[in-house]
């Protein structure tokens, strides 16, 4: 049987003391190093790069493509020429100032004035044969001006950084004056003599504005007509260029 001595006590438990305390010592270091289990919840999201923290922050929406262009306010002017039963040729200077509705609805309104000029026999009018000796030889001179307040609204088919392609229609009202020569008869010189009446327009056109602010514009339809007895609706078309400010 044998009995240890406090020396011989002291002799083992010193290396064991020694060797706890060591442990001791590295034992928060080695816990520190223990990679942490992943948390539940709405804090356990990665952050890039396999380690955790905050949820990345969302990426920048991309850039909208280029605004379109829109109608604008100021003054137009457009001049073209136009073509009445297809037969008479005429000038159209259209002046006025444009107001937007919308960025896509744009009004109107101008003074819309118009010259022609045409020809027309005499033996035509009377419905008889030339040389019918009924009437004398010859032809009318006429020279026409028409001046004609219009209101206007187009709106835009579709619109990009470089242009607005738009269709609309107009309504118009006002005086046309009308200077006519006669022929010549024997022993009376041809003598001028004059005529006026109010008269309307209906269109329709389509139109294309560049972003500096050309225009050009064609009016496939447009109805002249008047209140006149005996006056007869005449179909009217135009191309016209001009400038928004």
């Amino acid at each position: 049987m044998t009995f240890t001595t406090p020396l011989s006590s002291a002799r083992f438990s010193a290396p064991l003391g020694a060797l706890a305390l060591a442990a001791l010592s590295l034992w928060p270091a080695a816990a520190r190093a223990q990679p942490v289990a992943p948390m539940h919840g709405a804090h356990s999201v990665p952050a890039p790069g396999g380690t955790d923290g905050p949820p990345p922050a969302e990426a920048a929406p991309a850039i909208l493509s280029a605004p379109k262009l829109p109608a604008t306010s100021g003054p137009r002017a457009l001049a073209g020429l136009a073509w009445i039963r297809a037969a008479v040729l005429g000038v159209r200077l259209d002046v006025g100032w444009q107001l937007p509705l919308t960025n896509v609805i744009a009004l109107r309104g101008y003074l819309a004035s118009m010259y022609s000029y045409d020809s027309v026999s005499l033996a035509d009018i009377g419905g008889l044969a030339p040389g019918s000796g009924l009437l004398p030889e010859g032809e009318l001179e006429i020279h026409e001006l028409a001046l004609l307040a219009t209101a206007e609204i187009d709106a835009a088919l579709f619109s990009t950084e470089q242009g607005r392609l738009a269709a609309g229609g107009g309504l118009g009202m006002g005086p046309s004056f009308a200077w006519v020569k006669l022929p010549d008869m024997p022993f009376r010189p041809g003598e001028w003599t004059h005529a006026s009446a109010v008269i309307g327009r209906l269109s329709g056109h389509l139109e294309y504005r560049f972003a500096s602010g050309w225009v050009l514009r064609g009016q496939p339809f447009g109805v002249l007509f008047s209140g006149q007895e005996n006056s007869d609706t005449a179909y009217e078309m135009a191309i016209m260029g001009g400038y928004q400010w």
